[in-house]
């Protein structure tokens, strides 16, 4: 085999990629936030670079891994011949490594930096940058404050202190474009729903550089494994800021055509950058959902009560034990609470006495271990163990005063699970048991507990489930997610406008729901729906 038949078939695909992913342990890669660009994702960004004015460009990949970028931009220029430089970032040793010999074989020119994009200086300016940023939570940053002091001190804007890294990426490459320069990145699409995206979005909204959107969709999750939606940005630095963006929802990674016949035919949504929210969702723009219902009798879910997230441990299998373990360790009555620690134990839509007193009987972990409420001896006992296996210099526990020391719930008669596909799960409880994070926890308002039961029925309507689409966050596969806010900011109706005569058939439903007929839930929740649509 010849070498030009030899690069054609080896660094002109993801084998690099798809050999280091089979051979490295997921726990490693995950831990420098390691997801790898297919080939033909990375040769559609290259083209937005190539495509820019110039015959000269000095590129920058800030995580350049093994270089699939840089393969895919030389492949591309074989036939363009633009001279081309590279800068390159990598700070996995043995991946500079491999990535060395790699721009070497194949004649790239270019300076390879193995460390930490996010230390080094910002004075430099590049023609195009491209990259796959690292996809680390907030909380594995290393030197967090400092890299967050560096990104404000440069920016000059204020930025949320729990940003995941990628954001840092894109926000200090933004800062280093030359004029006439182009970037192209492929991040989670997570910051669009975040919390701390808010001021991510603000910040893209002000720079006036970002030129087109493009989500994956949902269905499909472009990072090998990782569970998560992707987006890629599209950005240029011209004399001007550009006062609208193009919004493009993918059906999937094969529908990445050319760079120019995707972006002139390619289904979009324009908005004006005065029009966007950084406050809304932005999944709502991609699909062209951003009108809410303007009618007086939708209310904020907050007049009925608020959600809540569940009692986090820090570690569970210290803190939740079965029936038997408690006895093994003569533990007290009193110090122990009924709890369900999975979403996968309440099954129906209603979770009763019986149904804990099951996972009793099959040995599941139901009791919640509270060391405050005794200190007879096999609780200090349970304690001094805690602390000998060092439960007690855990995240949570050590920031606890006493590490054992519980978050106070009360028992809530509503759960609603974290994380779903295709809609929300909500559970009537019926038992003593307090909830941990498996699910967000319902307190009502006066106002809320006089309409709990009718509250509930309209939660498992379809009504109810687009009002609440708004607000979800999702991750690769179809997987859905809400955190307690996300629900307590959207609309229910306002049941108060409804007849009495309504509320009491609606109430009769809710008691046919609890008698446990499956197959006439259906039924029972399609009219319930049609009812509470009427009130529009």
């Amino acid at each position: 085999m010849g070498r030009k038949a030899f690069i054609t078939n080896k660094y002109y695909s993801d084998d690099f990629e798809i050999e280091y992913t089979n051979t490295t342990d997921a726990k490693c890669r995950r831990a420098l936030g390691q997801f790898f660009t297919p080939f033909e994702v990375a040769a559609f960004m290259s083209e937005w670079l190539l495509s820019g004015p110039g015959n000269d460009l000095n590129i920058l990949d800030p995580a350049a891994g093994f270089g699939i970028f840089e393969r895919a931009i030389h492949l591309q220029n074989n036939e363009m011949g633009k001279k081309l430089s590279f800068d390159l970032w990598e700070i996995d040793e043995k991946i500079a490594e491999a990535l060395t010999l790699i721009i070497q074989d194949m004649g790239i020119t270019g300076d390879l930096v193995v460390g930490d994009f996010l230390s080094g200086e910002w004075s430099v300016r590049y023609d195009g940058i491209i990259a796959n940023p690292p996809y680390s939570k907030h909380h594995h940053i290393e030197d967090k404050s400092k890299v967050y002091q560096d990104i404000r001190v440069h920016t000059f804007f204020k930025f949320s202190i729990q940003t995941n890294i990628y954001c840092w990426f894109l926000v200090k490459a933004l800062n280093l474009l030359a004029d006439g320069g182009r970037l192209a990145f492929i991040i989670p699409s997570e910051f669009q729903n975040a919390n701390y995206g808010e001021k991510v979005k603000s910040y893209l909204l002000e720079t006036g550089l970002i030129r087109s959107l493009i989500n994956v969709d949902f269905r499909e999750s472009v990072f090998d494994s990782a569970l998560t939606t992707s987006i890629i940005v599209l950005a240029e630095k011209s004399e001007e800021k550009f006062d609208s963006i193009d919004f493009y929802n993918l059906k999937s990674v094969s529908d990445l055509s050319t760079l120019s016949d995707f972006l002139s035919r390619y289904p979009k949504k324009t908005y004006q950058v005065s029009d966007l929210d950084p406050a809304v969702k932005w999944r709502n723009y991609f699909i062209g959902t951003t009108k809410t219902h303007a009618n007086s009798k939708l209310v904020p879910f907050s007049k009925y009560g608020r959600f809540k997230r569940g009692i986090a441990t820090g570690a569970n299998n210290y803190f939740t034990l079965t029936d038997e373990e408690a006895v093994a360790y003569k533990l007290p009555e009193e110090c122990l609470i009924p709890c369900i620690t999975k979403a996968s134990y309440a099954r129906d839509m209603v979770f009763t006495s019986g149904d804990f007193d099951e996972l009793v009987e099959t040995g599941k972990r139901v009791y919640l271990f509270d060391g405050e409420r005794s200190s007879v001896p096999p609780v200090v006992e349970y304690i001094q163990r805690g602390e000998r296996e060092g439960i007690s210099a855990r995240f949570l526990t050590r920031h606890r005063s006493p590490w054992y020391e519980l978050e106070k719930r009360g028992i809530s008669k509503i759960w609603v699970s974290v994380f779903g596909r295709k809609r929300l799960k909500f559970v009537w409880n019926e038992s003593d048991c307090i909830n941990l994070t498996c699910f967000h926890a319902f307190y009502p308002t006066g106002e809320g507990e006089k309409f709990f039961r009718i509250l509930f029925l309209f939660l498992n309507t379809r009504f109810a489930s687009e009002l609440l689409d708004k607000e979800k966050r999702e991750y690769g596969n179809g997987l859905e997610k809400y955190e307690p806010n996300d629900i307590n900011k959207s609309l229910v109706v306002d049941f108060n406008c409804l007849p009495d005569d309504e509320l009491e058939e609606l109430d009769q439903m809710q008691a046919e729901l609890f008698e446990g007929n499956e197959a006439q839930a259906p039924r029972i929740l399609e009219t319930a729906d049609t009812l509470f649509r009427t009130v529009l």
